[in-house]
């Protein structure tokens, strides 16, 4: 049995991704800090049973598992992921998570023709990825260095308290100069 990077997964929230939705419910933090902590977390897919096909009385004959997707009031279509089990059990209890990480889930919306990824539709906070960082997580997007309340998404990258210093910092000025002096 070919094993998972989410084999031992619980169902439990990521403590990055709950904190900051909860800032960001309270007005403390905002999207990008929240779009941080998703970049290197994990999203549970809900996956539902739908009818494939019906007999003439009308019973199901056929099932298949899907994602699901909703349609917002502006007309944009929205993959649904959940944090938790617990907020993916408050939207349909009868549907089965399917854990990913959060670039998988970006780019299966993005494939279903969705404009948003929906998190947590039930609470306790929603939050949707629009388009463009849609397609920012989906193509790998992290941020580079730390970010406050999410700890560091690339461990490549020292952790000096916050503040980028020394050759990588350096190593990206050169390439906007470069790119800027053409």
């Amino acid at each position: 049995m070919p094993s998972t990077p989410f084999g031992d997964d619980d169902g439990a929230a990521d403590p990055r991704i709950v904190a900051a939705l909860a800032a960001y419910e309270r007005g403390e933090g905002g999207s990008a800090d929240v779009l941080a902590a998703l970049a290197a977390g994990r999203l549970l897919i809900p996956v539902v049973a739908v009818a494939e096909s019906v007999d003439a009385t009308g019973a199901e004959k056929e099932t298949a598992m899907a994602t699901v997707l909703t349609t917002g009031r502006d007309g944009r279509r929205g993959l649904l992921a959940f944090t938790c089990v617990e907020s993916l059990h408050r939207w349909n209890p009868a549907a089965r998570p399917s854990p990913v990480p959060t670039r998988s889930a970006a780019e299966a919306a993005l494939a279903d023709g969705a404009e948003a990824l929906v998190i947590d539709l039930a609470g306790p906070v929603m939050f949707a990825v629009d388009a463009a960082d849609l397609r920012s997580l989906a193509s790998g997007w992290r941020p580079l260095g730390p970010w406050p309340g999410v700890g560091r998404a690339d461990p490549t990258v020292a952790d000096d308290g916050g503040a980028v210093r020394g050759g990588v910092w350096r190593r990206v000025r050169r390439r906007v100069r470069r790119a800027l002096m053409g």
